[in-house]
């Protein structure tokens, strides 16, 4: 098990690896009885892992040539104060959820296909449309992409005060953003080193917006969501999201005494404030089902083959070379080998809401989790504690490979 260390979230990454022997999926797909107990086994791990992470719900997708889509629910979208007269209200797998940093993904395959159709070039520096940022003029595209770029993060003190008390309500705009984070100068000179910080990809969406003239939500719909048919996915805090997101939870123990506890579940909705400074860096909403098309069909369709190269492209200073495995920052995502094989995954984060995709090309296997609770009751030394999601995705995988 190797340790990712990041500004905002530890990425612990525990695999196990299958194999392709080269055989058309509909050959290699298990019989359906065998399909329908491995998705009662994936469905037992699943409901363990979130009792044991303290996790109101939880959606779980997998893929692989043998068993195909899988897609589990587990817990509630929604607590009730009375569940005796009225049940809490049970999670649906076309929920979206708060998918976090895994935004990144879809914004680095937009500014990839601008450099591919010549709008833009992934080496050319952000001087351009960013001159106030700390070193722009050697600060470029693919820095932004691959967090080589030493541009602060935006979450500072003074400005978590104001999203969190003093203005929770109102929405904060990209440029607004952008320039709270360039008034703390450099992290370091860019592309001396990788220093994790969701700026980069608001800088990115904003690019995005100036050379297409247009709005980052019409570009990830047009160019992704629309092709890719992910109809429960949207831009939260832009778009209406018609049956809305499930709340988020903070597990505070049973001792609370929050006045809007349920049984040590304390309701923690994102405040708007936050959803739209996060913006490009993490304000997307999806199901794990829609994760799944999209990662096959990023790494695995035709039609977005020419941004792999970019987006698989390992960068300079990798974002974690200690330890046993050597992780890569790629453009959007973070790529490794173990037992020869290459994983691509990200893990997303935006308060309480927490998410991963891990995709492994030699199989084709991909599995894909959203949960909606932290813990607060079991770490005395820090304000919350994100679900391990690593321990149900090893697990998920192992079941996989055995059948």
């Amino acid at each position: 098990m190797t340790k990712l260390l990041m500004p905002v979230f530890f990425l612990i990454l525990a695999s196990v690896f299958g194999c392709s022997d080269g055989s058309s999926d509909a050959e290699k797909r298990a019989d359906p009885e065998k399909v329908a107990e491995i998705q009662k086994d994936l469905q037992t791990v699943l409901d363990e892992w979130r009792e044991n992470e303290r996790i109101t719900g939880a959606s779980l997708s997998v893929f692989s040539p043998p068993v195909g889509d899988i897609d589990l629910v587990s817990g509630s979208s929604k607590l009730s104060i009375d569940p005796e007269r009225f049940p809490d209200t049970p999670l649906g797998s076309d929920q979206p959820m708060f998918i976090g940093d895994i935004t990144h993904l879809l914004v680095a395959a937009i500014v990839v296909q601008l450099a591919n159709e010549g709008s833009l070039e992934v080496q050319q520096t952000i001087d351009t449309w960013f001159p106030a940022i700390e070193n722009s003029s050697q600060i470029t595209v693919r820095n932004l992409l691959e967090h080589t770029s030493g541009v602060p993060i935006f979450y500072t003190e003074e400005f978590l005060d104001v999203l969190y008390e003093q203005s929770p309500n109102s929405s904060k705009s990209p440029d607004e953003v952008i320039a709270i984070a360039a008034s703390e100068g450099s992290f370091f000179e860019p592309n001396s080193q990788y220093g994790y910080s969701k700026t980069n990809f608001i800088i990115l969406g904003r690019i995005i917006e100036l050379v297409t003239e247009s709005t980052l939500e019409f570009e990830l719909r047009d160019r992704f969501l629309n092709p890719l048919d992910m109809s429960d996915t949207y831009l939260a805090g832009i778009e209406k999201i018609p049956s809305g997101i499930p709340l988020g939870y903070e597990y505070a123990g049973l001792s609370s005494d929050a006045p809007t506890v349920i049984d040590g579940h304390v309701p923690q909705t994102p405040a708007t404030s936050v959803i739209t400074a996060e913006w490009a860096s993490g304000a997307v909403v999806s199901t794990t089902g829609d994760l799944i098309k999209l990662v096959q069909g990023i790494f695995e369709s035709q039609e977005y083959e020419d941004l792999l190269s970019e987006l698989l492209r390992p960068a300079a200073h990798a974002a974690q070379s200690s330890g046993p495995i050597r992780i890569e920052s790629g453009a959007g995502v973070f790529i490794w080998q173990d037992d020869d094989e290459q994983v691509v995954g990200q893990f997303g984060f935006l308060y309480p809401f927490s998410a991963q995709f891990m995709y492994w090309p030699k199989s084709k296997t991909v599995i894909t989790v959203i949960a909606n609770e932290v813990d607060s009751s079991r770490n005395p030394n820090s304000n919350f504690q994100l679900p391990v999601i690593e321990n149900l995705t090893t697990k998920a995988k192992t079941i996989i490979d055995a059948n």
